[in-house]
């Protein structure tokens, strides 16, 4: 590379619309890390073209978008017809990792790279598309960055093998890359974590909050079982019914993952878990209208079922990611409650950076953000009783958590901001390079 510009490649997931105002959260992760990137290097983000998209776009003069038009369609009724059939016959399916999932994305991505003579590329979640990109540029760094547990739960025969092309293997929290190690031991000098990050730019307590005697509980995400959204409106109702100026807000779309992505047989030794399957259906006929008819309104039915009329929960549409400040900045906590083995959880992060207590669950890669009784407290997943006790203490300890609400933020400028992430993950791409690792 000498006498030249570092050459970066980040290949999003073949349905990723990518641009710097997505609205989903790994072409957020790929935007943000990309431009810091960009400062040092020159950096292409792939990803879906979108409508009204141009196939390649500028943004500066070191960072780029490279779009491909991807069929989704077919796949995601695939997707969804192979998860009914999973569902009710009781079996592990792994379609996500097969070679031939989304191949012609993996091929395209794989000659782009080549063409562009990348000299690193990330690939996020899917090995088999890092594996490919690998076979087809020898000489480059090929990073794989795991957002999810889909390599504990989908591995197939081939996955080793794969893996084993790879040069480093990266997982957004420490839970996600410990269970990767458990998973794959000859991989595990291979394997880091770079934790996801935050703007406090964009994130950050209100100049000057208004107090008008209203306690605000604010939830942000998917509305989709695994979040635990019915798990919260029970909670809700219990502290409500003592805090008559109790409110909850829950800010975002309402879509039912599909039963794939939940991983094999969920729930056999996770009772927490083991409860979403009633979302997905008792018998054919009801799995078929649960998961492919009413996706996106048998949750969000279910939802208003249990809030019954009462005014004091409040829907709100999905927002982009800026426009959740405000309703940040308003909260008197955030509350985070997954019952599944969330990866990470960055509306967590973004709260903190905004100074506001968060309440959450101890599920997966949580409990590296929420610091109990400092930043938040946290409750057993699925636990309506223990979510209002924690949703007390921390309505109870405003006072006492103010004095930590800056040292939160601090916490999460010096630790989770986008530059220290950066910074983080540009150091493992000179050691991979240089073949230090592993």
């Amino acid at each position: 590379m000498s006498g030249r510009l570092r050459r970066i490649g980040i290949v999003c997931q073949p349905w990723d619309v990518v641009g710097p105002d997505s609205g989903s959260s790994i072409p957020i992760i790929a935007y943000q890390l990309g431009r810091r990137l960009a400062r040092h290097s020159h950096v292409t983000i792939c990803g879906r073209r979108g409508v009204s998209q141009r196939s390649t776009d500028a943004d500066g003069q070191s960072l780029e978008f490279r779009r491909f038009t991807i069929f989704r369609k077919p796949w995601a009724v695939a997707e969804t017809l192979s998860g009914i059939f999973a569902c009710w016959r009781n079996i592990r399916m792994n379609l996500l990792f097969r070679s031939f999932y989304h191949l012609s994305y993996s091929l395209r991505a794989a000659l782009c790279a080549r063409a562009s003579a990348w000299d690193t590329i990330i690939v996020f979640n899917f090995p088999q598309t890092a594996s490919m990109i690998k076979r087809l540029n020898p000489r480059a760094t090929v990073i794989l960055y795991m957002q999810c547990m889909w390599l504990v739960q989908f591995a197939t025969g081939a996955t080793l093998r794969q893996l084993h092309r790879i040069d480093l293997v990266i997982g957004c929290s420490d839970y996600v890359t410990d269970a990767i190690k458990r998973r794959f031991p000859s991989l595990g000098r291979r394997c880091r974590t770079v934790h996801n990050g935050v703007d406090p730019d964009l994130f950050h307590p209100a100049r000057d909050a208004k107090r008008d005697g209203i306690e605000r509980l604010l939830f942000v995400g998917r509305l989709s079982p695994e979040k635990g959204v019915h798990v919260l409106i029970e909670a809700f109702h219990m502290v409500a019914a003592r805090r008559p100026a109790l409110e909850l807000h829950l800010v975002g779309a309402a879509d039912l993952l599909g039963y794939l992505y939940l991983g094999p047989s969920p729930g056999r030794d996770d009772r927490p878990a083991a409860g979403l399957l009633a979302f997905y259906g008792d018998g054919l006929v009801d799995m078929v209208r649960r998961q492919l008819v009413e996706r996106h309104s048998g949750y969000l039915e279910h939802l208003r079922a249990l809030i019954g009329g009462d005014d004091r929960i409040v829907l709100h549409p999905p927002v982009s990611q800026a426009d959740t400040v405000p309703f940040y900045q308003s909260a008197a906590a955030m509350v985070f409650p997954s019952v599944w083995a969330e990866p990470f959880g960055m509306p967590a992060l973004e709260a903190i950076a905004c100074g506001v207590p968060v309440v959450a669950t101890t599920s997966g890669g949580i409990p590296e953000i929420v610091e109990c009784e400092r930043t938040g407290f946290l409750a057993a997943p699925g636990d309506a009783g223990q979510l209002a006790l924690a949703i007390d203490q921390a309505l109870d300890s405003s006072e006492r958590l103010a004095a930590s609400r800056e040292a939160g933020r601090r916490r999460a400028i010096d630790r989770f901001a986008w530059d220290t992430i950066a910074a983080g993950l540009s150091a493992l791409i000179d050691a991979a390079a240089l073949g230090s690792i592993g």
